[in-house]
């Protein structure tokens, strides 16, 4: 099996991810056993605080996290954090193995699935992004995005409170409300844009396909660990 390495952006991202394939891949390999996983992360204030050049700064992030990884053996890079996926094509032109897309794995699945409306959520920078309309051009899918107060609201939700481990009730209410209001506006899935939504947003919560961004990024990280 080929080394995963996980560039970790947030510590809620990077650890439900890593546990995921863990035990994923005791279905697929048998009891106790996963690819060989390498975790590096630089402390996530230098993410948050990225002064003047935010693209910049995530860049070079992210090439020496990989630099680090490559280093110790990793064989192909996982990014368990939607958000730095903006500098995709910056980073893989500086790393030497591969970066599998949690976008383009999100958007294989959705067309397995044939869903033709989708309904995305995100921090900011993802919504301001070509991240998730460039991983759907080639396909027959509509992305809806929330309006601008659900948007904040998801953003606040997710930087304020989720990446620190913390779900509140009100807040869990308000996204189910959200989950609904569009599924009743002709939606079928839902993408979770960002790793740490899944501990706000549970499949059994709503009927809408549920499209984990961190859990389909394990499955195709298993996927291309085995050789």
């Amino acid at each position: 099996m080929r080394h995963i390495g996980i560039a970790a952006v947030t510590a809620e991202g990077a650890a439900i991810t890593y546990k995921y394939i863990c035990s994923e891949s005791e279905k697929i390999f048998g009891k106790f056993t996963h690819p060989e996983i390498s975790i590096h992360g630089f402390s996530f204030s230098e993410h948050v605080h990225f002064g003047d050049d935010r693209l910049k700064k995530w860049e070079n992030l992210l090439v020496n996290s990989i630099h680090k990884l490559e280093s110790i053996g990793a064989e192909l890079i996982i990014c368990p954090s939607n958000t730095p996926h903006e500098v995709y094509g910056q980073v893989c032109n500086r790393i030497n193995i591969p970066w599998l897309n949690i976008a383009k794995e999100v958007a294989s699945v959705a067309e397995a699935r044939d869903h033709s409306k989708l309904l995305l959520l995100g921090t900011e920078f993802t919504f301001n992004s070509a991240l998730y309309p460039g991983a759907f051009s080639s396909l027959d899918s509509e992305i809806i995005w929330p309006s601008d107060s659900e948007q904040k609201f998801v953003h606040h939700t997710i930087v304020n409170e989720l990446t620190s481990g913390v779900v509140r009730n009100d807040s869990k209410r308000t996204m189910n409300h959200i989950l609904n209001k569009y599924q009743d506006a002709g939606v079928s899935a839902v993408i979770l844009g960002c790793t740490e939504l899944p501990l706000i947003i549970e499949p059994t919560m709503t009927s809408l396909d549920v499209l984990d961004s961190t859990t389909i990024l394990g499955d195709a990280a298993i996927q291309a660990a085995i050789v």
